[in-house]
């Protein structure tokens, strides 16, 4: 199916349901375009790059003594 034959087979099978139902069609559409223009990062190593080094020292922080403040049981 090319991309035209597509588009009007979602507008076929959409005939006929109930706003609700077309609304999370809508959602949908809206979200897949969103991700499209904001792909998510491969791993949180392209998060962790983008640190600056006062946001990592804070995150270093963040664990300093752990264990001991949260023990397993």
């Amino acid at each position: 199916m090319n991309a035209s034959q597509i588009e009007n087979q979602i507008v076929s099978d959409t005939k006929g349901l109930p706003v609700e139902i077309l609304q999370e069609i809508l959602d949908f559409i809206q979200f897949l375009k969103i991700k499209k223009r904001n792909p998510a990062p491969d791993s949180i190593q392209s998060d962790l790059t983008n640190l600056e080094l006062s946001e990592f020292q804070h995150l270093e922080e963040e664990f300093v003594d752990y264990k001991s403040a949260y023990p397993v049981e």
